[in-house]
């Protein structure tokens, strides 16, 4: 019998793939990048200006196991089990504003 191991960048990347599934949902570009030797990410954009982007990680905390979403400069987005708000904060942030 063989158990299955799942890493932390895999469930990292099962977040981020629930992340992409909302911002696509609400129109949003998004890419993931889940290279071999680089922690799993997304680039979020804004669909009416591309060059207006953000990259998201999904982070472990190892004090109480729990998971959030990240900027890529290290500021905390939201919990990941709070994807929708994860996801209006992300399309506040890239917002195009009309002034």
């Amino acid at each position: 019998m063989s158990a299955q191991v799942i890493t932390e960048a895999e469930v990292a990347l099962g977040h981020l793939e629930s992340l992409t599934d909302e911002l696509r949902a609400r129109g949003w570009a998004v890419e993931i990048a889940a290279f071999g030797d680089r922690w799993p990410s997304a680039t979020v954009a804004n669909p009416e200006l591309t060059g207006l982007n953000e990259t998201v990680i999904a982070v472990l905390d190892h004090t109480d196991r729990s998971w959030s979403f990240f900027y890529g400069w290290g500021e905390r987005i939201a919990p990941c089990a709070e994807v929708h708000r994860a996801a209006t904060a992300l399309a506040r942030v890239l917002a195009v504003r009309r002034d």
